[in-house]
């Protein structure tokens, strides 16, 4: 049963992962500590989902709604979570069994902190591991906003605790179902204290579905996540100044998910934009060599 009073909420957002989503919920469950509550929130799946999350019972707390898509869906978690802070785990993931301990003695050191970071390990289909390496010391807002976008390191769900208050002033963006938790955890760090932890802190599976993989979502997702990111409103000007460097990494990355996915001439368009952008991205081969395999392939 969840914890009556909890301090973390552990909130799992799914939409069609009914052959995942146990496992994360007993990730979840196999926390340490009795402060806890974990939240699922269906997005309206039409797999069996919710017959998976019924078989719980009252040691989890659900919700249902209509499909409303994952920046909606977690939104909508951090209104229904209880706890103080929020760790959101991907319905098709496993966090580490050690990951609240980790965060719980973060805080004890850092009880300002809004939100807490640490890395993953990524789970190839054959079974294979990949530890990321761990965090870096952050140092500043604008410079750990600006290594971010930079793509120096990385943020993934599941390694993640934040303050639910923070939601009072950043959310993720709705209408943007690739990149939206990359302008959530960007904000965060220009905003707030930021901490990171030398510790893997959940296991990332690979398969066929994960949305990061899907062509149609990321091409409609596009370059709204600049406009997102950037918001006059919230960011003070010397990290609204960041824009043309996130433009050129938002292009790129467009540009190697095309590539993989063989879009070939939309791929070489981001690739030029990018470098247009940044031509100092030009000077990396391995971008040189597949945006020259691009040229070559509208040549054939």
């Amino acid at each position: 049963m969840a914890a009556a009073s909890p301090k973390f909420s552990i909130v799992i957002p799914s939409y069609n992962y009914g052959r995942f989503v146990s496992r994360a919920i007993d990730s979840a469950l196999a926390q340490s500590g009795d402060d806890f509550e974990v939240v699922v929130v269906d997005d309206g799946s039409k797999d069996d989902t919710p017959g998976v999350v019924a078989r719980y019972g009252d040691r989890i707390r659900s919700y249902r709604h209509a499909n409303c898509g994952a920046a909606a869906t977690r939104n909508r978690g951090a209104e229904l979570a209880s706890g103080e802070f929020l760790l959101f785990h991907d319905a098709d993931d496993r966090l580490i069994p050690t990951a609240l301990t980790h965060f719980r003695e973060a805080l004890a050191r850092r009880p300002d902190a809004r939100m807490i970071f640490g890395h993953h390990i990524s789970i190839a289909e054959d079974g294979s591991r990949h530890e990321a390496r761990p965090q870096p010391t952050l140092r500043s807002n604008i410079e750990d906003f600006r290594d971010y976008l930079d793509r120096k390191f990385g943020i993934s769900h599941g390694t993640v605790l934040m303050r639910r208050d923070n939601f009072q002033t950043v959310r993720y963006p709705v209408g943007i179902s690739n990149g939206e938790d990359i302008v959530l955890f960007a904000q965060t760090l220009a905003l707030f204290p930021c901490v990171t932890i030398p510790h893997a802190l959940a296991e990332i599976c690979a398969h066929d579905q994960r949305m990061r993989n899907n062509l149609q979502r990321i091409r409609e997702s596009g370059l709204h996540v600049v406009d997102a990111m950037f918001r006059a409103d919230l960011l003070p000007p010397e990290m609204m100044a960041c824009r043309t460097l996130f433009l050129a990494r938002r292009h790129l990355s467009l540009a190697r998910s095309f590539y993989r996915g063989k879009c070939y001439r939309e791929a070489r368009e981001h690739f030029r934009a990018a470098f247009r952008a940044r031509w100092t991205l030009a000077l990396n081969p391995t971008h040189t060599v597949r945006y020259l395999k691009t040229v070559m392939r509208k040549a054939a």
